[in-house]
């Protein structure tokens, strides 16, 4: 189901209406049921895979607990684990590892080596829930969360409708003990809940939306365009994908926050950010931390000395690449994040380089780390046309009349839209300095209520009357 939805629009509020209107003893199954639904709604056979990973999971998890040989721990960690990167491989990057075999050794259809590709559907979801499942694996492992009490328990914490398909990737650590208590309403989750709810809402459809209207034709068809229509294809699709994903973990977490849940915030402004390292520490917080938790960590970190304290982190920042799609341009986007990653790091390991950034103003920083990833937008925005029938050959047109004064149409873009995305990064600009000036405004129901009502009512509109583009974080 998606959120930018009418189907949404009504299943949440009769959710979330049901189940504080039931007796708490069963407001847990109600989650669960209508959590299932909700990912049913995609497709039913999805379901399957959805609940083989949580069954596999709790029950590896249940035999690790329960044996004393640290052999067979391990043995069941490793099931656990490897079972929901299994699924994630299948679904996710098995056609393309043919691709690369039969592109290796130059194979063509009519070579008896050469593989015809499966043609797998990507379930939703897939990327988010096969690493929720492994966290938890790890960690109860380690000893830092103790293991879910029941199959229905861990089933619930897995499958929670509002973060299911594009995140935040949970930790046990932080909400599993929440789905074992009860929920009263309050006012207060429902203030902050709607605030960001909406917010979300507006992210999405008022910017994301009318952005991808301005970009697609551009990256569709970039020959038309000249060198300027590039930056700007590129720059705005960097504004597309923060308000698309951050939207819909705002949705997500305003969601959980009216049903009485505390979900860790998934974005903090990165596009202030002064250095590279920071951006990726402040842009999809969750993935970014569990790269660090069990990738970054688990290769031995910095604990090894200094070299292969870069090559960890080249390692980790390329995973983080290639988990965002099977395709080169994901490779060589997770390749230029990572060699700028491991370059930043060295710079500023000297403190005179350290010092002297520091001193560059505060507005004045981010544009280095934001010109790297809007740079590398060239690559993760690319897909293949009709005529261009690679990303990369698409992203190799662009870079080129980026850099070289082309000539061509200049894309055709509303006021409105230059006034919204300026008023986003205004918004976030006052929320960085730790001081939310328009609390006496937003905080006050009588205000966020008609106004939450008024996005609520056109939304509604919008939704019925044209098909709004799924959420970008979908495919991944």
């Amino acid at each position: 189901m998606l959120f930018n939805s009418v189907h949404y629009l009504i299943f949440a509020p009769v959710v979330i209406f049901i189940y504080f209107l039931i007796p708490k003893r069963f407001q847990g199954l109600w989650l669960f049921i209508v959590s299932l639904y909700f990912y049913a709604i995609f497709r039913i056979p999805f379901l399957i895979l959805l609940v083989f990973s949580f069954v596999i999971t709790k029950l590896a998890v249940d035999y690790m607990e329960e044996t004393q040989s640290k052999n067979k721990k391990i043995f069941w960690l490793n099931v656990a684990v490897w079972s929901n990167l299994s699924l994630l491989f299948v679904f996710k990057y098995l056609d393309f590892s043919i691709t690369v075999w039969n592109q290796t050794f130059s194979f063509t259809p009519c070579d008896p080596e050469f593989v015809q590709k499966s043609g797998i559907l990507l379930p939703m979801g897939i990327s988010f829930f096969t690493l929720q499942a492994v966290s938890y694996a790890v960690d109860v492992y380690k000893g830092v969360v103790e293991r879910a009490k029941s199959i229905f328990h861990f089933g619930l914490f897995l499958s929670f409708f509002p973060q299911l398909v594009a995140g935040p990737i949970l930790r046990a650590s932080d909400v599993l003990h929440q789905f074992l208590d009860s929920k009263d309403f309050t006012k207060d989750n429902l203030k902050h809940g709607l605030k960001q709810l909406f917010w979300g809402i507006f992210k999405k459809t008022f910017i994301a939306d009318p952005v991808s209207y301005v970009i697609d034709p551009i990256y569709a068809n970039p020959t038309e365009y000249n060198w300027i229509a590039m930056w700007i294809a590129a720059f705005l699709f960097a504004v597309q994908i923060y308000c698309d994903f951050s939207g819909y973990s705002d949705i997500a977490i305003g969601t959980a926050r009216i049903l009485g849940f505390h979900i860790p915030k998934n974005f903090d402004r990165p596009f202030l950010s002064g250095t590279l390292s920071e951006l990726w520490r402040r842009w999809h917080i969750s993935f970014s931390s569990w790269l660090r938790d069990y990738v970054y960590i688990t290769l031995g970190g910095n604990r090894r000395g200094e070299i292969l304290a870069y090559v960890n982190l080249f390692i980790t920042t390329f995973v983080s690449g290639i988990w965002h799609g099977a395709d080169w341009t994901f490779v060589f986007w997770g390749t230029l994040h990572s060699t700028m990653m491991v370059v930043e790091k060295f710079v500023f390991k000297f403190e005179t380089m350290r010092t002297a950034w520091n001193k560059v103003p505060r507005y004045i920083q981010p544009i280095y780390p934001v010109g790297v990833f809007v740079l590398s937008c060239f690559f993760f925005r690319a897909k293949a046309t009709p005529e261009v029938p690679t990303g990369m050959g698409i992203t190799n047109i662009m870079l080129e009349r980026a850099f070289t004064g082309a000539v061509g149409q200049f894309p055709q873009m509303s006021l409105s839209l230059v006034v919204l995305v300026g008023f986003l990064f205004f918004i976030d600009i006052m929320q960085d300095k730790k001081e939310d000036r328009f609390a006496f405004i937003t905080d006050n129901l009588y205000f966020l209520v008609p106004t939450c009502i008024l996005l609520y009512v056109t939304s509604f509109i919008i939704y019925s009357v044209t098909v709004s583009s799924p959420f970008l974080y979908f495919q991944f």
